[in-house]
């Protein structure tokens, strides 16, 4: 058994990896050396393992928090170096490489607790990214001092970032920083909340963050079935009844920029199986055609439904499921974040009246009896409270009888 090799190549100073600790066990030589090179430039402190027994050797001595194990080895295999890695040190990422035909297998490695699968072929630089990703994650879920759940300078910095956000409560600061972390990154961004919690405005500002030059194009899944195929991935002329010329779908629209994909839940079970082999190979096949074509766009998903709960009762694939999520951002409903009603009613009235031809503002009363209130349509059922009180309220600053005369 040969020696765990920790030669790495010099780095003039770290990226983005901070000196994290990388374990890259694959016994191909090209591979290793490739990530290798990619994540030291990085700056990522990269140790290497030719094979599964080096890798637990390494393991075993702690320190790391990375591991890029391949799937398929000689000996131990990667699914062994995931379950020693989850008894040996739980808190280690662990993301499994894995070939075409071993995609149901690296979901069982996902099911045993990696981070990620990535399939082969693949750009070493998605590697660096989504490893990024996983560490601020881990980061971001670690429990924190009671000190920093209230909002303080760091928070103040990460409004002034957000001018399309109004707001002041730690739970929406919180994803708003997890939005400035991951928004240059090209992998998929999965945003769950409520109808009304502003999925959308979360996916403009991922856009805008990202520094692509392309357009931010959005549409929902909730589109007719027998128009969904076409309007995602387009159709060639003579497709369908209708098909009159070639069309691009969505995804081409976006090229070089963001695609945003409202109520992905919504998709039929075909619509799926396609939007897996988008996110995957990083192309489209237009209805009606048989050679694929490149995309280049960064797709922003979001829901209000369970995914989860849609993979156990089947109406929502599992593996899709799993490439979704590499980024989930989870928007705090607004009876949680009391802390927002003021600033969002006050921008609201102030639009309202414009359009109103008078000016209302909010009395105290009424306020209280807006933060008071639970919000089921969260945001959006704010702003048409809003709309209401600005034509309806009997004067100029709006009391608690005009909000329980509209709400």
């Amino acid at each position: 058994m040969g020696r765990v090799s920790t030669k790495s190549t010099p780095a003039a100073r770290p990226a983005d990896g901070s000196g994290a600790k990388v374990l890259v066990v694959d016994d191909e030589a090209a591979m290793r050396l490739g990530l290798r090179e990619v994540l030291t430039r990085a700056g990522y402190a990269v140790e290497l393992a030719e094979d599964g027994d080096q890798a637990v050797a390494r393991i075993d001595r702690g320190g790391l928090d990375v591991v890029i194990t391949d799937l398929r080895m000689p000996g131990r295999d990667g699914l062994e170096v995931l379950r020693h890695t989850k008894r040996a040190a739980p808190d280690t990422l662990v993301y499994v490489i894995s070939a075409h035909g071993d995609v149901p297998t690296a979901v069982e490695a996902m099911k045993l607790g990696a981070v990620d699968f990535i399939q082969k072929p693949f750009k070493i630089d998605d590697v660096r990214a989504r490893v990024r990703v996983g560490l601020d994650k881990r980061e971001l879920a670690r429990p924190r001092p009671q000190g920093d759940l209230v909002r303080g300078p760091v928070d103040e910095g990460i409004w002034a970032e957000f001018p399309e956000v109004l707001g002041g409560s730690p739970a929406l600061a919180r994803v708003l920083q997890t939005v400035k972390k991951v928004a240059a990154s090209p992998l998929p961004v999965l945003v769950l909340g409520e109808t009304g919690t502003g999925k959308e405005l979360i996916a403009r500002a991922l856009h805008r963050l990202s520094g692509r030059k392309g357009p931010l194009v959005a549409t929902t899944g909730q589109l007719p079935p027998s128009l969904v195929e076409s309007e995602l991935f387009g159709h060639a002329k003579g497709a369908f009844t209708g098909a009159v010329k070639d069309k691009a779908g969505y995804f081409e629209a976006a090229a070089g920029g963001t695609f945003f994909l409202d109520e992905v839940g919504d998709l039929p079970a075909q619509v799926q199986v396609k939007l897996l082999r988008v996110i995957q190979e990083r192309e489209v096949l237009r209805v009606g055609e048989s050679k694929p074509r490149k995309i280049d766009a960064r797709l922003v998903a979001a829901t209000h439904k369970d995914l989860e709960a849609g993979v156990r009762e089947r109406w929502f694939r599992e593996d899709l499921l799993f490439r979704l999520n590499v980024i989930t951002l989870v928007l705090p409903p607004l009876r949680e974040r009391k802390e927002d009603v003021a600033p969002l009613a006050a921008r609201f009235l102030a639009r309202a009246g414009e359009g109103a031809g008078r000016a209302v503002t909010l009395g105290p009363d009424a306020l209280a009896r807006l933060e008071a209130h639970t919000w089921p349509g969260n945001v959006r059922e704010l702003e048409h409270v809003c709309q209401s009180l600005a034509l309806l309220s009997e004067g100029e600053v709006a009391t608690a009888d005009d909000v329980d005369g509209v709400l």
